[in-house]
Order: structure tokens, then C-alpha cells, then sequence
């Protein structure tokens, strides 16, 4: 039992107020990775918890850190480093293990192209990644590819998606978008950038294919972008009614 991060490894129970039968929590596990879309995970995750009996918790990879605020995830969120904390001696829980047991559900938004290359090819080099190796295949997993245009359309990333569908898991597809970049800023630059007007940042250039030729900004249409959040969400209403339990309060 893992008092130590409030686990009790049986399903959670709410309380209902018109009935006194409790219910069981289902329990979502959000993996999100380096690229640039990290930045919508707070919005994500408040998108999950509107979902009535959910619970959620979040795996992140070291890079996928630069993108978003901890201070703005409101859920418990693990790390790389916390995989080594936890585990002392043999007795010891193994983190990747107790999270792949806790979850019904997985949700990797986004999925980069390093991660997708490292998924699809088993490797499992950090937390994430050794939860989905583990992953019970019985269980739904669910990812959102997101990368830069030139990345999603070379060859090898269409073998290793098909390669992640093979396996079990289900695509919620990219979606193509104008990356509209100059004085409104990249539509997938933070809305800080956005509302002072600033140039792309070169993360941002370079996550979303816009380039800079003479000084000027091209807005180009960009595929390989990340999934609405408002889709992805209702992917995951979508497959709780699937199992019969209720997606609205």
C-alpha cells in the first residue's frame, strides 16, 4: 500500500448524495512529453475533471517540464525522479509498476516524435516510458501525436503510429492548422507571447514549422498538430460510456 502518495490500490468510491450505493472512481493516467502542445496540459486536465468520477494523475518527462507551470496541475504529478525516490530496497513499490495497476485508462497529449520513435521501437528509458511498456493491454490507451510538420510527414513516423496501433492503442489523429506566426505571435506560442505581440520564440519556430526568411514571418499550413483538447476529452467521455458509467453531474 502506498500511504505514502495516498494510494490504496482498490477502487476510490464517491459519495453520491442521492443514493447511498458508492461509486467507483475510474482512474486516468496522462502522459505528456516534450513538444511545445505540453503547453495545453493545464487545460486538459481541468477538461478531464469536469468529467464527474474521474480521477487523474499525471506522468511527465523531464523536457515536457519546460512547457507548463506545475503550480497550474492540480492533479498529483510524477517524474522521473520520483521513480528513484520511491524505490530504497526490494520490499520497495516500483513506481512504473503501482501507476500501470492504478489506471483504467491512458492518455499520452501530447506524443512527441522522440517518445512515439522510442514507443513503438520498446524502449523505456524513463517513468513514462516504462509505464506503457508495462501497460496492460487490456486497458484503453490513448495518444495524441504532436510534432513539427517536416517530422510528421517524413516516412518512418506513418511505420511507428501504425506500429503504436498494432499494439492495441487507439490514435486521436493530429489535426492541421494555419501556424499563423509575426505580430499576433504562433498560435502555438503561451498566450503570454500572444498577448504582448512578441516574435515565436525558437521553440516555437521550430516546433511548428514557421520560418523566417528576410525577416519575415510566413504563416504556412502545419500538420502534425496535437488534437483539440475538447476532442480528446470527448474520447475519453466516449469510452466511459462505452463501460456504462456516467460522463455528466
Amino acid at each position: 500500500m502506498l500511504v505514502e502518495f495516498g494510494w490504496t490500490m482498490e477502487p476510490s468510491s464517491l459519495t453520491d448524495t442521492s443514493s447511498s450505493v458508492p461509486q467507483e472512481k475510474f482512474h486516468v493516467l496522462v502522459g505528456v512529453t516534450g513538444s511545445v502542445a505540453a503547453l495545453k496540459l493545464p487545460l486538459l486536465i481541468s477538461g478531464l475533471l469536469e468529467i464527474p468520477g474521474l480521477e487523474v494523475k499525471v506522468v511527465t518527462t523531464e523536457r515536457a517540464k519546460h512547457f507548463y507551470n506545475p503550480q497550474e496541475i492540480p492533479v498529483t504529478l510524477y517524474s522521473d525522479e520520483d521513480e528513484w525516490q520511491l524505490w530504497k530496497g526490494r520490499s520497495d513499490p516500483v513506481l512504473h509498476i503501482e501507476l500501470r495497476r492504478w489506471a483504467d485508462l491512458m492518455l499520452v497529449a501530447p506524443l512527441d516524435a522522440n517518445t512515439l520513435a522510442k514507443l513503438a521501437n520498446g524502449i523505456c528509458d524513463n517513468l513514462l516510458t516504462c509505464v506503457i511498456r508495462a501497460w496492460d493491454l487490456h486497458k484503453p490507451l490513448l495518444f495524441c501525436p504532436a510534432m513539427n510538420t517536416a517530422m510528421w510527414e517524413h516516412p518512418i513516423t506513418a511505420q511507428q503510429v501504425e506500429q503504436l496501433k498494432g499494439f492495441g492503442y487507439t490514435e486521436i489523429p493530429c489535426v492541421v492548422k494555419k501556424l499563423v506566426c509575426g505580430d499576433e505571435g504562433c498560435i502555438k506560442c503561451s498566450s503570454s507571447q500572444n498577448r504582448r505581440q512578441e516574435p515565436p520564440t525558437s521553440a516555437c519556430i521550430l516546433s511548428v514549422g514557421c520560418f523566417k526568411p528576410l525577416g519575415i514571418y510566413r504563416p504556412e499550413k502545419g500538420r502534425g498538430a496535437m488534437a483539440e483538447v475538447w476532442t480528446i476529452v470527448a474520447s475519453v467521455r466516449r469510452i466511459l460510456e462505452e463501460r456504462g458509467l456516467p460522463t455528466q453531474s
